[in-house]
């Protein structure tokens, strides 16, 4: 563990996990996009591509609820490592198939299936392996790092597939894709191990697992922080289904508009999390936190009366901005308070909410678009975020949010 007095970009631990995280996150975008473009070359369907995205997504919700008690008793450094080289090993399927030419769907349907699989061990393991290799006041600048990162390679990632298959053919895209999962192991080997103490490995997974949802609900902070971020997944989803007939329907925007909508938010998100790495001594944690999710809720009511595709991604950009402030004092907050044996466990809940969320949102707002039009939902959703984030900044009933404000101050300059 670093003194606190060391710079965050001095710890080489961090270092390395940023390092991997990045390489990850960029290889993770084009591999997401050569499947999604192999998918429609071989079916012409996008019913196909759909079928991909549930074929990565169901299975992994049955794996995050069973994969949550074992998170804390393994080693989580080497979980990641592992992680990592057996996606890049994935890839390799349809990269020998392509050389043979015998690639079929179902190669790719395998693909989006083992990722799926692999991601409930892999987000919760990182969460929880951070604390351990990072002091306690630079978990802020720490999260919004590795946040922003994230975002920001959903950004680059896709263009950067995009220009791959065009100049270097659909081959060696896949084989870049591999070496950067490859890459990103490797470069986790550097990290300090895991020291946190482990779960009792003769407890059986019924124990630790009920354990973990014991401790999740006594902490009503932890429980609150995951109902308000069920909102806003759910708000997450059904704008995946709804932007596409916004911006090219309501808006009469082109493909190369629409990637700019959707580039908007991550673009803010890695704007809003330098600010946040950049800020010290923040106070009133309730009010900065859910008051940046009024604020994203005001944007959806915005996006519900705005009729120019310049201004539609203007908001898009101010909503990414204001995300970051909740999203990375919420996991900051869970990485500080939860027990190291059971963060894995407690991570796995958050992440199960997240993932649960998300659908509901999808299939609703597809049913819902088809009756009243994309404007109606938008100004429905943003008007439930902003009601349900003002009860938690002014009803008194919400002021144990409060208790944890230290856990909010002292920021670190990144």
């Amino acid at each position: 563990m670093r003194r606190k007095t060391d710079s965050l970009w001095r710890n080489r631990s961090f270092l390395a996990v940023w390092s991997g995280e990045t390489v990850s996150e960029i290889g993770g975008s084009i591999g997401s996009l050569t499947n999604s473009w192999l998918a429609y070359q071989l079916t012409g369907s996008e019913a196909a591509l759909g079928s991909m995205l549930m074929t990565y997504f169901l299975p992994s919700l049955l794996v995050q609820l069973a994969a949550g008690p074992y998170l804390d008793r393994w080693n989580r450094r080497r979980v990641m490592i592992c992680s990592q080289w057996a996606r890049g090993a994935a890839f390799l399927l349809p990269l020998l198939m392509l050389s043979l030419g015998r690639l079929e769907i179902w190669h790719l349907h395998l693909v989006s299936l083992i990722n799926g699989l692999i991601q409930p061990f892999y987000v919760p393991s990182s969460l929880a392996f951070l604390p351990t290799i990072v002091p306690k006041e630079q978990l802020p600048s720490a999260n919004a790092a590795m946040d922003g990162t994230v975002r920001l390679m959903m950004v680059v990632g896709p263009p950067l597939g995009g220009l791959a298959l065009a100049a270097c053919g659909t081959g060696a895209t896949i084989g870049a894709v591999c070496i950067a999962y490859l890459a990103s192991g490797a470069f986790l080997l550097v990290c300090e191990d895991d020291t946190a103490d482990k779960a009792d490995a003769k407890e059986s997974w019924v124990r630790q697992f009920t354990a973990g949802m014991r401790y999740f609900r006594r902490q009503r902070v932890l429980l609150w922080l995951g109902i308000f971020l069920s909102f806003v997944q759910f708000a997450v989803g059904a704008a995946m289904v709804l932007n596409p007939a916004y911006v090219t329907d309501d808006l009469h925007g082109d493909s190369f508009q629409y990637g700019l909508f959707v580039a908007g938010y991550p673009c803010g998100y890695a704007l809003g999390s330098l600010l946040i790495g950049r800020t010290r001594e923040l106070r009133r944690c309730r009010w900065i936190m859910l008051g940046s999710l009024f604020f994203g809720g005001l944007t959806f009511i915005a996006l519900a009366g705005i009729h120019h595709i310049g201004l539609a991604i203007l908001t898009e950009v101010v909503a990414g901005v204001a995300a970051p402030f909740f999203h990375v004092h919420s996991t900051s907050l869970y990485q500080r308070m939860v027990p190291s044996e059971l963060l894995g466990r407690v991570l796995s809940v958050r992440l199960l909410i997240i993932r649960t969320a998300m659908p509901l949102g999808i299939l609703l707002s597809g049913f819902w678009a088809e009756s009243w039009g994309v404007r109606p939902i938008y100004a429905v959703i943003g008007f439930v975020i902003c009601l349900t984030s003002l009860a938690g900044i002014l009803l008194p009933w919400f002021s144990f949010l409060e208790e944890q404000q230290e856990n909010c101050e002292n920021f670190v300059q990144m």
